[in-house]
């Protein structure tokens, strides 16, 4: 009895697994994503088999919701037809998304309970490749990460790239006027003052569209605005304004270039309040309080300057030392009168003038250097004309000591260039006596060519020496401003 007792037991059993649904239609993933069909025609099954009957067929480049998958085979669903698709010819489409919010938890499993694999910022960005319920499947490409997310925190909008500026400007007018329009005849919606920093957002011919600090849009003109904060046209410490000297006639401009309008002209030496400046323009009030600009390179610094310096000026040769000759003039002639020239206009503005010769005499050159070190010159300038060939033509500046001399050369020679509009020879290092014997910062100068029958009847001109002797003053000037 209990031999057949346990032979029905087993055939129940077998009849029982029989009737059990093929494991063959078990579930390996569920969630859900869209496809997109490779093939040119791709028969939909009614079972994940070859030999199953054919629901339907589907064209290349179709799209289809794939919501089952097993065994290389995908249960779509494409409007009312539903089946079975070979895996082989079916895409995954993916689409970037943005999370919305910082710190954002991404999950191992589509369930809040589930762990967390990794954690994702504000704006970070994922590609979306499924879906299950109110979760997504992600891939994070910056960490090379899998996982779930709730998609409330992921949006496929990209975020906004932060407005860029082109950065803090400040306000060098004393009153600004903000426009709706980029127009002078455009309504004042805000009025800025000196100083105040605005956000320039972007820029149109000459003028910015800014925004101010208290929130205000609009339009400025480009020629009151800079990268540099203005500067205070009184000094705190003394309470007195800046001030800068005009080297030469000058246009009052507008704005800073020679593009923008003449508003006056202002005479050499005269003395201009510094409000401001840029792109190697000074902004400047003059004395009728008219605002405008002025060439950087027209001005120098209305400081102490020249004020109290001991300048020595040795016109090179005289007696019996003619120096070079030309066809009309002695060398010892030209240095005598454009040294006579340089003293008017140095005494003129405070310094203590020294010449090594006032007349046609001879001084040997170490009585020249003697002078300089019993004087204590803070500059010692020898002047010369030169001479080589019947081409020869320019402007050249010597010193012989780097550390001393070099500097000092260097400002005289550009401003020589600059008033004489002569040929620039450069600056150079000179074996000269009066340069390498003398402990005072000195330089030898040489104005021109009068081996040159062209030039030496230029140089020759008092219209010239006066132009070398200014060159000269101008360059001291700097010089000292600087030092």
């Amino acid at each position: 009895m209990k031999k057949a007792s346990l032979a029905k037991v087993f055939l129940v059993l077998v009849l029982f697994l029989l009737i059990l649904p093929s494991k063959e239609y078990s579930v390996s993933a569920s969630y859900s994503f869209e496809g997109k069909v490779t093939a040119s025609i791709l028969n939909v099954r009614s079972k994940p088999t070859v030999s199953s009957k054919a629901l339907g067929k589907l064209k290349k480049n179709q799209v289809v919701t794939v919501i089952d998958q097993q065994k290389g085979w995908h249960k779509i669903k494409s409007g009312k037809l539903s089946g079975w698709v070979s895996s082989t010819y079916i895409t995954g489409i993916t689409w970037n998304g943005y999370a919305t919010v910082s710190n954002l938890n991404i999950r191992k499993s589509p369930n809040i309970k589930s762990s967390v694999v990794t954690k994702i910022s504000q704006n970070t960005g994922v590609t979306v490749e499924g879906k299950e319920g109110s979760w997504l499947k992600v891939f994070i490409p910056g960490k090379k990460v899998r996982g779930w997310v709730s998609a409330s925190y992921i949006s496929s909008k990209k975020p906004a790239s932060p407005t860029k500026t082109l950065g803090t400007f400040y306000v060098t007018a004393d009153v600004l006027n903000v426009r709706i329009q980029a127009s002078a005849s455009s309504k004042v919606v805000a009025k800025i003052s000196k100083g105040e920093a605005v956000q320039v957002n972007s820029q149109s011919s000459n003028w910015s569209n800014i925004t101010t600090a208290k929130g205000a849009k609009g339009w400025v003109s480009s020629s009151y605005i800079d990268k540099k904060k203005p500067l205070d046209n009184k000094d705190k410490s003394t309470n007195k304004e800046t001030k800068i000297i005009l080297k030469e006639n000058s246009n009052i401009r507008t704005g800073p270039g020679t593009n923008f309008s003449i508003i006056t002209l202002e005479k050499a030496g005269t003395a201009l309040v510094k409000t401001g400046e840029r792109s190697g323009w000074v902004q400047v009030k003059t004395s009728k309080g008219k605002t405008g600009w002025v060439a950087g390179w027209l001005v120098s610094s209305y400081g102490k300057g020249l004020k109290g310096k001991v300048i020595v000026i040795d016109p090179g040769h005289g007696g019996y030392d003619n120096g070079a000759s030309g066809k009309g003039y002695k060398e010892k002639n030209l240095n005598l009168q454009s040294a006579q020239e340089l003293r008017t206009l140095l005494q003129n503005s405070g310094a203590k003038v020294i010449m090594t010769r006032a007349s046609d005499q001879y001084l040997s050159l170490s009585q020249r250097v003697e002078i300089s070190h019993k004087e204590k010159a803070d500059a010692f300038i020898s002047i010369h004309y030169n001479s080589y060939s019947s081409s020869s033509t320019g402007i050249v500046s010597f010193f012989y000591n780097s550390e001393k001399d070099k500097s000092l050369a260097q400002f005289l020679h550009q401003e020589l260039v600059l008033q004489t509009g002569m040929r620039n020879l450069g600056v150079k290092s000179g074996d000269f006596h009066v340069l390498r014997n003398n402990k005072q910062p000195s330089v030898l100068l040489e104005l021109g060519f009068l081996s040159n029958p062209k030039e030496e009847r230029v140089i020759a001109t008092k219209e010239y020496q006066k132009k070398a002797a200014k060159g000269i003053f101008e360059g001291l000037n700097n010089y000292f401003n600087s030092h």
